[in-house]
């Protein structure tokens, strides 16, 4: 679906190793070029290495009679137009052979987070900010069954090779993590479509439209800027919080436990199917996250596997083995978990005694319980009032909350100060939904590197930046304050005001104080330069300008 899946497998702790030289694999931006490669719904087989990419519709339904499963079908047609799906991603095909020689010009595909339209023709223009002078095509025309992200859905053009004419094919990438019925909402009431009917000014504060719920003409082509929109900005100490073994006569299992909040903040970003990878051999398995490339775990197993028939999944589960010193006080407690399925081999079909023979895993986090559903609510109403369940929305209005940043040093105490300017509706939305301000935002502070982030339901990165010198973290001071609005304007609104004290050594009048970094900024400091060792050094040493 994406260009770029990424093929080459991780290591945890190890320096990367090139395990791809038998794999005959090429990768390229425009395709992946594989030689002898089969796929299947779950990934790609090269007769010595499984590449677990992607979550079929279908293994939620397997233990229930076959006619269930057409409710929710892997592909179809609807009008002409062909489908296939998985639980992230939406692919539709139409035929242009009826309109002849097309080319990317000729046609205009429009989407929204919920609509779809597309015309074709040789004369488009547009009016009043609508596409007019094409035939519309109304297989392709309408409501989409589920929201969809719009920035990382796109179209192309690709040429029929058995009869005349060319494909127009959509990839439409899912909001959420879920199967669908088919590409359109057949319902009369689509709840994009609901009104409010506010009488007074208070009511309409974070009513307004999202940007992404308007039709907008989108190019030819993949994102170009997809490999950065899908960082997370996850670790996966942050993420997984645990590693669990199970296994019967037939199968053995890999349950990774995953941090609910963690979760939620990484879907916001990016789908949850590009979040994991896992690269399996006879006796191997590697998981990692893809975009990002750090390890989660790895191992060599205690027997043979048939690789090409492992399959994984999404869950729940009920935490049995909780580690200690975790604090949990729920007596059922669960938590989100990516199962891995394995297959044992004839002759090893038997009870291993364990799945492991040895692994390495990353220093997982403790796991731990979440404040309670009414106060999480609260909270999330305050950050985003018109779609507080709505992960991806709460992820934007959390860097947008910061509508401006003014940094200052003062050479007599040896600090630099960093005012985040915040949005003047905020004060108003915590009185009405009764959360204190004082606990709504979280401070991380690093040697060379600085995270502001806002604790709704979940939480949330406002601001992450590089600092333009070494600061002692321990005196680091923070408070909430009142800016005007502009020099003379009688208007306030809040901010948060941060001191740090400058480490020794770096007290000289720095050159910039702040500079805001995007996720993968992050990422590619904290990479390992040329397959080394990931360390905590490392990104000390990026923010120092000293790494190669």
């Amino acid at each position: 679906f994406f260009p770029q899946h990424r093929l080459e497998p991780r290591s945890v702790g190890e320096p990367t190793v090139a395990m791809a030289e038998d794999a005959a694999v090429e990768e390229t931006w425009g395709q992946i070029a594989v030689n002898n490669v089969e796929s299947n719904s779950l990934g790609l087989w090269d007769g010595q290495r499984f590449y677990l990419r992607s979550f079929p519709v279908w293994y939620r339904w397997r233990v229930v009679p076959t006619a269930r499963h057409n409710e929710k079908p892997e592909s179809g047609e609807v009008k002409g137009v062909n489908f296939e799906q998985s639980m992230g991603r939406m692919v539709l095909w139409y035929n242009l052979a009826e309109f002849g020689e097309v080319s990317e010009e000729d046609v205009c595909v429009e989407m929204s987070s919920w609509q779809l339209e597309v015309q074709v023709g040789s004369n488009l223009t547009q009016t009043k900010g609508r596409i007019t002078g094409g035939r519309k095509i109304d297989a392709l025309t309408g409501e989409l069954w589920s929201d969809i992200r719009l920035h990382l859905s796109w179209w192309e053009l690709q040429q029929d090779e058995v009869g005349h004419g060319k494909w127009l094919v959509i990839h439409l990438t899912k909001m959420e993590h879920r199967a669908w019925t088919g590409p359109w909402f057949t319902d009369c009431f689509n709840p994009h479509k609901k009104m409010s009917f506010p009488w007074m000014d208070k009511q309409t504060i974070g009513r307004s439209k999202e940007e992404d719920e308007k039709l907008v003409r989108k190019a030819a082509g993949p994102p170009q800027a997809l490999e950065k929109d899908l960082i997370s900005g996850m670790m996966p100490e942050r993420l997984c919080t645990g590693l669990d073994e199970e296994e019967d006569a037939y199968h053995a299992f890999i349950i990774i436990h995953l941090d609910e909040e963690a979760m939620e903040q990484a879907s916001g970003t990016c789908p949850m199917e590009e979040i994991f990878s896992a690269d399996l051999n006879m006796d191997r398995i590697e998981v990692y996250l893809r975009n990002e490339g750090f390890g989660v775990c790895s191992g060599t197993l205690k027997g043979i596997i048939e690789p090409q028939l492992t399959a994984w999944e999404f869950t729940n589960v009920r935490r049995m083995n909780l580690p200690k010193n975790s604090h949990i006080k729920c007596p059922a407690f669960f938590n989100p978990a990516l199962r891995i399925k394995l297959v044992k081999a004839a002759g090893y079909q038997n009870i291993w005694g364990g799945v492991f023979a040895e692994r390495v895993t990353a220093q997982f986090e403790m796991p731990r319980e979440r404040m309670l559903w009414t106060e999480r609510v609260q909270r999330a109403l305050v950050l985003s009032p018109a779609a507080p369940l709505k992960n991806n929305v709460k992820v934007e209005k959390a860097r947008k909350m910061c509508t401006r940043i003014e940094c200052s040093q003062d050479t007599v105490t040896q600090r630099a100060n960093i005012i985040l300017h915040l949005d003047e509706a905020l004060e108003e939305l915590a009185f009405k939904f009764k959360v204190d301000l004082t606990t709504f935002f979280s401070l991380k502070v690093g040697e060379r590197l600085l995270d502001v982030g806002i604790i709704a339901d979940a939480e949330f990165q406002m601001v992450l930046g590089r600092l333009g010198g070494a600061v002692d973290p321990d005196k680091t001071t923070w408070e909430i304050v009142r800016e005007k609005d502009a020099l003379g304007s009688e208007k306030d609104h809040l901010a948060l005001k941060i001191s740090l004290a400058k480490a020794a050594g770096h007290r000289d009048r720095w050159q910039e104080v702040f500079e805001k970094l995007e996720p993968w900024q992050v990422n590619e400091m904290m990479r390992p330069a040329l397959g080394d060792e990931v360390s905590k050094e490392a990104l000390a040493e990026a923010a120092d300008g000293n790494a190669e």
